[in-house]
């Protein structure tokens, strides 16, 4: 009888034991992994807040003063940061391009005619939300990217293929169904206004 208490006894605790040895390791996990999801967070943060900066430092100053140490200046951090976040400063470059691009297509597709508008619609409701000022700098730089996508550098090429198809698709959206082929042709038309009308600004 004291042996199969003794028995029993042994097999309570060490039960006991594994459990509790599970219970602290399944904590700790819980605990690590929660740390690494807030670290993972503030990453991604801290990444979305420089390509902001960066946007806007490309809008108000182009692509000549695109060096990684010129950059880093005026965001305010240091060269070392931005290679911490971003593999190279052109996929800095590229987000951030991506991000204005972005902008501009929520712009357009927020511009009315909203859908089973005629080409000539959709022009002129595009071109005339383009006078506004607060757009020019980002056309400038957008006319800019092109520049620098037709001698094939990089990231602009890539960016600049990308978003010239966001752009075609937000036109599409706009137009009736039997002229929905012509999304190319409107943005072609756009442009080309829009580059004459840069060019005649004082």
């Amino acid at each position: 009888m004291f042996t199969l208490l003794v028995r029993r006894y042994v097999a309570y605790a060490t039960f006991n034991s594994v459990v509790n040895i599970n219970v602290v390791i399944a904590t700790f996990l819980f605990g690590y992994k929660k740390l690494v999801n807030i670290k993972l967070e503030k990453s991604a943060l801290k990444r979305q807040q420089m390509v902001g900066a960066v946007a806007a430092y490309l809008v108000q100053y182009g692509f000549r003063k695109d060096s990684l140490r010129s950059i880093a200046a005026n965001i305010g951090v240091s060269d070392r940061m931005i290679l911490y976040y971003f593999d190279t400063k052109e996929q800095l470059i590229a987000d951030a391009i991506e991000l204005i691009g972005a902008k501009m297509a929520e712009d357009m597709a927020a511009t009315p005619p909203y859908r089973n508008a005629t080409v000539s619609k959709v022009l002129e409701a595009l071109l005339d939300r383009s006078d506004n000022e607060e757009n020019v700098a980002a056309i400038q730089l957008w006319f800019e990217m092109i520049g620098l996508a037709i001698r094939g550098e990089a990231p602009y090429r890539q960016t600049a293929v990308k978003l010239i198809e966001q752009s075609e698709e937000k036109i599409r959206d706009k137009l009736r169904s039997d002229q929905k082929h012509r999304a190319r042709e409107v943005l072609a038309r756009l442009e080309g206004e829009l580059m004459l009308r840069l060019l005649s600004r004082d």
